[in-house]
């Protein structure tokens, strides 16, 4: 009686030593130090060169993870899943820090890498769910952008309302576009009439399409929530620094 119990439990311990063999113990130790993971809001931008001019050819989500090929000053080269190309530094997390975002996020005993998403064949607006605003709200986010950024390319039109869509995230902002706006000293063209009467004569229809791929998700200041020109803080789009 006693030989076949522990013939059982020899059994038992191969098939359990087994088991956990072939469970991938996920980016531990050492290996975390060629990791980065997403430390934004709701996604970075992939991009094919370093420069926010440059094709955007995927998305890595809040948390996700990326493998490090070559991390320079201002710019990471990184692969994840099927996609490669380059994300801000300042959009990631790296190291130890990098495995405490991770985990945080996706679980102590997570052993499965959350990847990029490869945009090549999916419009902007599928960067991240969108969010709900009235009619009205929509003609307001149109009408500040073309007031603060009428003469901006479309990245720069968005990164206006991204920051919009940034601060109704925030606990520091309201979180209704129109409160984010109206609140006192936050918009020059609101003090100047300026927004009124863009929003009497109508936004133009190019500030139109920047506010909606900014409630669809596209983000190309990060977590930024101010913005101005010339100040040579943070990063810059055009004429216009965000940080």
């Amino acid at each position: 009686m006693k030989n076949s119990m522990r013939k059982k439990v020899q059994v038992l311990g191969i098939a359990a030593a087994s088991f956990f063999a072939c469970v991938p113990v996920f980016a531990q130790g050492q290996e975390w130090e060629t990791k980065a993971v997403a430390d934004v809001i709701s996604c970075a931008n992939i991009r094919s060169e370093a420069t926010t001019e440059s094709q955007r050819v995927g998305i890595l989500p809040k948390g996700a993870m990326a493998d490090v090929l070559e991390r320079g000053e201002n710019w990471t080269l990184v692969n994840s899943g099927e996609v490669k190309g380059y994300i801000r530094n300042d959009l990631l997390a790296f190291g130890e820090e990098a495995e405490q975002i991770y985990r945080s996020i996706h679980g102590e005993n997570t052993v499965t890498a959350v990847a990029a998403k490869d945009i090549a064949s999916e419009p902007a607006a599928q960067a991240a769910p969108a969010a709900q605003i009235s009619a009205g709200e929509m003609d307001l986010l149109a009408a500040i952008i073309q007031c603060e950024a009428g003469g901006e390319s479309h990245e720069g039109k968005v990164a206006v309302g991204a920051v919009i869509m940034n601060r109704m995230r925030s606990s520091q902002f309201p979180d209704t576009v129109t409160d984010v706006v109206y609140q006192s000293g936050q918009f020059s063209p609101v003090a100047s009439g300026i927004l009124s009467g863009v929003l009497a004569q109508g936004a133009r229809s190019d500030c139109y399409a920047a506010a909606q791929d900014a409630l669809n998700g596209v983000n190309p200041v990060g977590d930024s929530l101010y913005f101005n020109s010339g100040s040579g803080r943070g990063i810059q789009i055009g004429n216009q620094h965000f940080y």
